[in-house]
């Protein structure tokens, strides 16, 4: 398998399932504000929607995160089994279209300088994290006894929420942290030039 990734992006929780599942693969990085790879291709050639997460598969090129990471846990046998699957499908569609998605200001902002939606978008944001702690109900993990993909997403997005100084919920940061802590995710950060 063939990652696009961009470093920091979401494609991070790909990198980490991947590394976590010790799949045979390679990453090529993009720049998503040129739309360059790293060997200076066109990436609209190679993805017609210009963003990560990209995974070249023996069947075709996937994007879009719940196929990605699905994907991923399906061929690396590292997808929960039962309600437990759907819950994982589950977190992964909330953490894409409300979390994710409530960040786009604060992209747009620093794509193009211009602060002022950000102050705004920042307290929609930190509903949507409290949100997430509450639906977490204390557990360590979204699902089950231990990380999915569908973690590798969320932790992810707190990544971000501490870039841009979105408050997060105290059972967040021990998340965030318990997340920091797994070698996957250090390894992945590593390769991104992230840690």
């Amino acid at each position: 398998m063939k990652l696009y990734y961009s470093p920091g992006a979401c494609s991070l929780a790909s990198h980490i399932a991947l590394e976590e599942a010790g799949a045979d693969y390679e990453t090529v990085r993009v720049d998503l504000g040129e739309h360059k790879t790293e060997q200076g291709e066109d990436f609209y050639a190679i993805s017609r929607r210009g963003y990560v997460p990209a995974l070249e598969t023996s069947d075709g090129l996937l994007t879009e995160n719940p196929a990605v990471l699905t994907y991923i846990a399906d061929q690396t046998g590292t997808t929960p089994s039962g309600a437990d699957r759907y819950r994982m499908l589950e977190w992964i569609g909330f953490t894409g279209s409300e979390v994710h998605k409530a960040f786009k200001p604060l992209f747009m902002a620093s794509k193009a300088g211009d602060a002022s939606g950000v102050e705004a978008a920042k307290p929609e944001i930190a509903k949507k994290l409290a949100l997430a702690a509450e639906l977490l109900d204390g557990r360590d993990w979204v699902v089950g006894n231990g990380p999915t993909v569908a973690d590798n997403y969320l932790f992810v997005i707190t990544l971000w929420a501490t870039k841009f100084d979105v408050p997060i919920p105290d059972s967040l940061q021990a998340y965030r942290a318990r997340n920091l802590a797994r070698g996957s995710v250090q390894k992945a950060m590593k390769a991104e030039g992230l840690a």
